[in-house]
């Protein structure tokens, strides 16, 4: 079995450490805790005063009276008392009889359920009211049912590129599948769970896909009808199914014209540059600069008219002379940009054609094309100068697919070739254009190539490594096959992100981009979860090693639905044994094996396993019955 962890000075630090960034990422003043006397809400209001100090922590306690037992009262008082925190205390007695008052007498379970639900509305009262995060109670035993995982090597991209689980943040922009569209959209993070891991992993790999994820992770699959929908990872063992290709997406804003003053006064400058120039060619313009082009200055060197007036020349380099005595020197940097086309590159035509349909003056080369203009060089160094610095400005991958495609084509028409593949030595825009591409409706891998050395006239020539997108262009689905999947043993660290509203997002294995499901949390009622990682048995363990109250740590647990109610009774199984079953299937531990392993039998394995698929619906978006088609509109 898994070894309990013994070093509890180190378990609290990280807890600690843990607890003061989010409440920092968040920007929060402290965190409010629900304290219902038991060990598990003890525990994290320990942790809490320790990672915040007494000030910053509030305790609410919200018995019901008549159904709480008094010790528990009693205890969680107590725990405010030994911390030194404040505390708020809430009766639910009126709120619950309201609530049945009005919507008549349920039946035990639906009565049961409204309270924690009620006591969630009241922990958040108070957190918003005082500027303050709900911290969770939960452990493990609790939300291993609920948790779905990616490993330690997937990331995540995001509007800042790709991030790692320990890079990634609360309010960190994101790519999400519309589950109605199909189309992208960017959202925020709303949390970042991770785990200590050590078992079965499902590894899914095809062409297009790398992904290593807990067998119970959603998957974001296309069914036969062509809609979204989440299926469990392990399900890729018994047949096939088709990932997603995005629709193209409506951007945030779209616009025909783009103006140049936004970026530049073109007071001095109008004559090189109009003020107004159509979006499409201006973003094929500029997809051939990040590919080919590069922003220059260099001092200028003219003269001015002489007091006798006499007038000035310009020589065959372009520079001012002057036809009599009495010159004046000025000299001034000039701004240019410069397009390394030379003639006979397919890309030389439709660069002259655009510039001119533009009324962009420009100077050809023979081995490059030169603009004189403050304001395009001020545009253009927005997308980087040097070839390791290239990219596409936020600004421009806010507009519509429709637009974004003039781009994509200026793009190609540079540095790819057959329209699906683009080689870069920016690591900054092959990210850019993953985005770009999944903004079409496409779908894009980069793999690494390595450093070149050539020889030249007696010279060693060596080339930096690079990045090399490959897209699909036309394709929708990408189709898994179980013989692409296989069951893989794993230790280490596993994570899941909250991304609502669609419960998805775009991450990256080894160069593969893939969108997929996230993990949502029962019904979403803590911020975060302090103990989330610790089985209940060793919540009692730390509850010990922190000097919880003796007295808290032997009680039977108990969530107070009812008079009489206790947890072990409810779920019919002690946590010792509950534990040992879920360790073991965590593991990787095939079920028929574990009774003859452990302490455990038949029975209480096959409960625990349905519990465990009982549970599934709240791991998953609510369904939704398609009806677009019928809608005339």
């Amino acid at each position: 079995m898994v070894k309990r962890l013994t070093d509890w000075n180190a378990v609290v630090e990280r807890i600690t450490d843990f607890i003061r960034k989010v409440v920092e990422n968040a920007n929060a003043e402290g965190v409010v805790v629900g304290l219902s006397g038991g060990v598990d809400s003890s525990t994290t209001a320990f942790l809490c005063v320790k990672a915040l100090g007494k000030d910053r922590v509030l305790g609410i306690i919200m018995p019901e009276r008549g159904v709480t037992r008094e010790e528990d009262i009693e205890d969680a008082l107590k725990i405010c008392e030994i911390l030194e925190i404040d505390y708020k205390f809430v009766e639910i007695n009126p709120m619950v009889d309201v609530f049945l008052n009005e919507l008549g007498e349920g039946s035990k379970i639906a009565v049961a359920n409204l309270k924690p639900r009620i006591r969630m509305i009241i922990n958040y009262y108070f957190a918003n009211n005082l500027r303050k995060l709900v911290a969770g109670t939960g452990n493990k035993t609790e939300l291993m049912t609920g948790y779905f995982c990616y490993d330690e090597k997937t990331r995540v991209l995001t509007t800042e590129g790709l991030k790692t689980y320990e890079e990634l943040k609360p309010g960190d922009m994101v790519f999400s599948l519309n589950m109605k569209t199909g189309a992208v959209e960017e959202v925020p993070v709303k949390a970042v769970y991770t785990f200590d891991y050590e078992g079965e992993m499902i590894h899914i790999r095809g062409r297009r896909t790398d992904l290593l994820v807990t067998p119970n992770h959603r998957m974001l699959v296309l069914n036969r009808s062509g809609k979204l929908k989440f299926v469990r990872a392990e399900e890729f063992l018994e047949r096939k199914f088709s990932l997603p290709i995005p629709s193209p997406w409506n951007g945030y804003h779209d616009v025909n014209c783009f103006e140049v003053s936004q970026f530049f006064d073109l007071y001095h400058n109008a004559s090189t540059i109009p003020e107004n120039i159509s979006i499409e060619p201006f973003l094929y313009l500029m997809g051939l600069y990040i590919g080919d082009g590069t922003c220059t200055t260099y001092e200028v060197r003219t003269f001015k008219k002489t007091e006798s007036g006499r007038e000035m020349m310009r020589d065959e380099r372009e520079r001012f002379v002057s036809m009599g005595d009495g010159k004046i020197p000025v000299t001034y940097k000039a701004h240019t940009v410069c397009f390394a086309i030379p003639k006979h590159d397919k890309a030389r035509e439709n660069l002259i054609n655009t510039l001119e349909e533009l009324d962009i003056k420009y100077r050809a080369y023979r081995h490059f094309v030169r603009v004189n203009s403050r304001a395009l060089y001020e545009i253009f160094k927005q997308c980087g100068s040097r070839a390791e610095e290239k990219r596409i400005p936020r600004w421009v991958l806010k507009l519509p697919s429709k637009k974004l495609i003039w781009l994509y084509r200026g793009l190609m028409d540079s540095d790819g070739w057959g329209y699906q593949n683009y080689q870069t030595i920016s690591h900054r825009l092959a990210l850019d254009i993953v985005e770009l591409c999944a903004k079409l409706g496409m779908h894009a891998t980069i793999s690494l190539k390595g450093a070149k050395e050539t020889m030249y006239k007696g010279k060693i020539i060596r080339s930096k490594p690079s990045y090399l997108i490959t897209i699909a262009k036309n394709i929708r689905t990408m189709s898994i096959y179980p013989s692409s999947v296989s069951k893989v043993y794993y230790k280490g660290i596993v994570w899941c992100p909250d991304i609502p509203p669609h419960h998805n997002l775009l991450v990256e294995r080894n160069g593969r981009f893939t969108f997929c499901g996230n993990t949502k949390y029962g019904d979403g009622g803590v911020d975060f979860l302090p103990i989330g990682d610790l089985y209940k048995t060793e919540v009692f363990e730390l509850a010990k090693f922190l000097g919880v109250p003796d007295r808290i740590i032997k009680k039977a647990p108990s969530a107070g639905l009812w008079i009489g109610q206790t947890d072990e009774g409810e779920l019919g199984i002690t946590y010792e044994r509950l534990d040992t079953i879920l360790k073991a299937l965590e593991k990787g531990i095939k079920p028929e094996e574990i009774p003859k392993r452990f302490d455990v039998n038949e029975d209480e394995v096959k409960r625990v396993i349905e519990m465990v698929e009982k549970s599934r619906h709240k791991r998953e978006p609510p369904p939704i019955v398609e009806v677009r088609d019928l809608i005339d509109f």
